[in-house]
């Protein structure tokens, strides 16, 4: 069951996307933001007048357990925003991700902190992976993986 969700989460929630990404902090403006079951958080521009409460609404752009982890789908609408921990792909990189294969060290981090970024190839971003200093762990959908045979 979908509800408002409370002022102390929405802060957090938006001081993580100023301090992870480098976000504007009015990102939500014009937005309202919802919790639903399984601490999803929901992004909607207007919730309909229903007779019943939704199990879900909008888009669903964070979960929350220990820490905030943004979706694909919050990462892809709000991409052109991110100023930061963001991880650019070659070709070769992008097919791998796609596929669903984490990727190895090897690749220059300049930039990145620790903790959950932003995948982009050619200034798109593609979806969400979790860095740890070592291995860039796929957080890619299993639904949304693929194989590219061209780029």
């Amino acid at each position: 069951m979908l509800k408002l969700l409370n002022s102390n989460k929405t802060k957090l929630l938006l001081e993580y996307c100023v301090k992870r990404f480098d976000m504007a902090d009015n990102i939500f403006k014009g937005y309202k933001l919802y919790e639903g079951s399984k601490n999803k958080i929901y992004l909607v521009q207007k919730m309909a007048n229903l007779r019943f409460i939704p199990e879900s609404s909008g888009l669903c752009i964070f979960r929350f357990d220990k820490t905030p982890k943004p979706t694909t789908n919050f990462l892809q609408l709000f991409g052109s925003k991110i100023k930061r921990n963001i991880l650019d792909l070659n070709k070769f990189e992008l097919r791998e991700y796609c596929k669903g294969n984490d990727l190895e060290s090897e690749i220059v981090t300049n930039n990145l902190e620790p903790g959950f970024i932003a995948i982009r190839y050619k200034k798109t971003i593609i979806g969400c992976a979790h860095w740890n200093q070592r291995i860039v762990k796929n957080q890619l959908p299993k639904s949304r993986r693929c194989r590219i045979n061209y780029c």
